[in-house]
């Protein structure tokens, strides 16, 4: 796969476990959207923007490095749902404004992120 790919399987992928827990999913019309998706769960929207990891450890750790090249404002996006494929699973989190990047690992100070679709 390429990265467009990548990206379009861990948009799906996310949907697919929101619609498991009750959260409903929409998507923009358009691809130029700051965000990925929309997700609604008991009528409050959410903009998520998704990214695809399929690197690997960083280190001894098991820590992987996620890096995008944008940064997105907190009127944007309100969450990153980042899908590694490391760890087969999201780290959902809340846009800070300014962030470009997460070192996420299941043992790491984000760990508390791994699978979280209770961000809402």
């Amino acid at each position: 796969m390429d990265n467009n790919q990548r990206g379009c399987f861990a948009e799906q992928l996310f949907a697919v476990e929101c619609l498991k827990r009750g959260i409903i999913v929409s998507y923009p019309i358009i691809d130029s959207s700051p965000y990925d998706c929309i997700a609604d769960k008991e009528n409050k929207l959410y903009k998520i923007q998704v990214k695809y990891s399929g690197k690997g450890y960083l280190n001894h750790r098991k820590t992987v490095q996620c890096n995008w090249h944008l940064s997105y404002t907190k009127q944007d996006v309100d969450y990153f749902a980042v899908y590694v494929e490391m760890f087969k699973g999201f780290f959902i989190f809340p846009n800070n404004g300014i962030q470009k990047c997460i070192r996420v690992s299941p043992t790491n100070a984000n760990s508390k992120y791994f699978n979280n679709f209770d961000f809402m």
